[in-house]
């Protein structure tokens, strides 16, 4: 009989692991948290029944650390009896950081990174400064470490302005930029700093990342004003639009 965990009131089954990897998964954050917010959604709204849940895949980390999973859920409409899409590839939360650097009589520029991104397949694309969550549910402390490993700066925590707290509060986790398909949601934080141009100007070109962890970054400098031609990475256009309209709140 395989194990079974509870989502609101159900007792539903978890399917395609073994004893192990159960044990694995059900300490896995995003995981954890996905199957509270289902639980509350299931209380709240009593439209579904959840009948199975069936592990697809699991990936690791180096260090035995779970990464990813990819599973399907046995989900029903309780009016129809139809199937709910049920497909999730589950990563958790991630933050990125739109570093506005200003210099006196200059143009207000930002920072992208270029990097090997495979998926898509592109060998330089171009995007916000980003990381992956590490579970301790710290956003600010873990956007500060990913804009010193990827740039090289560092910046204070209270630099950082979390821009989807400023927006919604605490409705939304983040900007989910894949919610079809993915538990993945990005908290997107703002950081304006003052500079000279020498140092703006060392920073263009820069090698950075943790080649340890396979990470091979070039920084690349860009007007903020025109920044949108530039990428289309979805963080960088949901914080320039976020930016814009909370601008007043932002720079007072």
């Amino acid at each position: 009989m395989p194990p079974s965990i509870t989502i609101g009131s159900q007792s539903v089954l978890v399917k395609g692991c073994s004893e192990n990897e159960f044990s694995k998964v059900i300490e896995f954050q995003p995981f954890k948290d996905w199957v509270t917010a289902f639980s509350k959604q299931e209380s709240l709204r009593g439209e579904m029944a959840v009948n199975s849940i069936e592990i697809q895949s699991i990936d690791y980390f180096k260090s035995e650390k779970i990464g990813f999973i990819k599973l399907k859920s046995d989900v029903i409409f309780n009016e129809t009896g139809k199937n709910a899409p049920g497909i999730v590839f589950m990563r958790g939360g991630a933050v990125s950081v739109l570093l506005i650097l200003k210099s006196p009589g200059n143009k207000d520029k930002i920072i992208l990174t270029l990097q090997p991104r495979i998926p898509i397949p592109d060998f330089a694309f171009p995007e916000l400064p980003a990381g992956m969550l590490d579970g301790s549910g710290n956003f600010v402390g873990t956007a500060a470490k990913e804009i010193e490993e990827e740039t090289g700066l560092i910046i204070k925590e209270e630099e950082l302005i979390d821009m989807t707290e400023l927006a919604y509060g605490d409705q939304w986790k983040g900007m989910y930029p894949s919610a079809g398909g993915s538990d993945e949601f990005l908290r997107l934080f703002v950081c304006i700093k003052e500079m000279t141009d020498g140092q703006i100007d060392e920073l263009q070109g820069k090698l950075t990342g943790l080649r340890e962890q396979g990470e091979n970054i070039t920084l690349k400098l860009v007007e903020l004003e025109n920044a949108w031609r530039y990428s289309p990475d979805a963080k960088l256009l949901s914080s320039l639009t976020l930016y814009q309209a909370l601008k007043s709140n932002i720079t007072k």
